[in-house]
């Protein structure tokens, strides 16, 4: 056995806890989708890890809360190309891993955890969906995937996709008596490289490890 199949590679992510605040995004006029514009958004930027994950960054993602759910403003500086279905990591897509319950000593998906991917183009009329993986005593019905809310903007050299996902598609997403959540990302580009928050896909299967995601503590 070679050293490189012994030890997985280090990198910097390795060592930190990721944390972060997620502020409230009020609902104004009773309109809960979208909110969320481009100048706005700046104010509810999540830190970028890409320099700790030795990635190159590409995408810049906001993420706001309120009592009605959790919407998402995601600017990605490339080109969209095209997406794939149902191999969604093979195209250029967006992946969220949500965690209603934040519970760090897990080492599996449990019913709190959630995986949702996003597309800027539709396939059969599918923008987004619910994909996540549990064991079978956590097994539940996975939301509608009508129920969550993507609308994109296609630049020549970038895009955009303005996210929504309704709190009846979270479950345990209860804000006054859970204040944090936990939280990870994974950006794809069809060219076949990814841009995260938390640890890569390259040296851990994280889908299944929520231990493994960032913290967001709602403000």
């Amino acid at each position: 056995m070679t050293f490189s199949e012994e030890f997985l590679p280090l990198t910097p992510i390795n060592f930190f806890q990721v944390s972060a605040d997620c502020a409230y995004l009020p609902i104004v006029n009773n309109k809960t989708f979208p909110t969320m514009t481009k100048a706005l958004a700046k104010k509810y930027l999540l830190p970028s890890t890409s320099k700790l994950c030795s990635e190159e960054e590409f995408a810049e993602i906001s993420l706001g809360w309120n009592e009605e759910g959790l919407e998402a403003y995601v600017y990605i500086d490339r080109p969209f190309k095209r997406v794939v279905y149902p191999e969604i990591d093979r195209g250029d897509s967006v992946e969220f891993f949500i965690d209603t319950r934040d519970v760090k000593t897990s080492g599996f998906n449990t019913r709190f955890c959630h995986h949702f991917f996003f597309l800027a183009e539709g396939v059969e009329s599918r923008f987004a969906g619910e994909m996540t993986k549990f064991r079978t005593e956590d097994a539940h019905p996975l939301c509608d995937a009508n129920d969550l809310k993507v609308k994109s903007l296609i630049h020549p050299s970038s895009y955009v996709l303005n996210i929504f996902i309704p709190r009846h598609c979270l479950n345990g997403y209860d804000p006054e008596q859970f204040k944090r959540l936990g939280f990870a990302y994974r950006i794809n580009q069809s060219e076949g490289f990814s841009q995260h928050f938390t640890v890569t896909t390259e040296d851990f299967t994280f889908e299944q490890q929520p231990s493994l995601w960032g913290s967001l503590k709602l403000i």
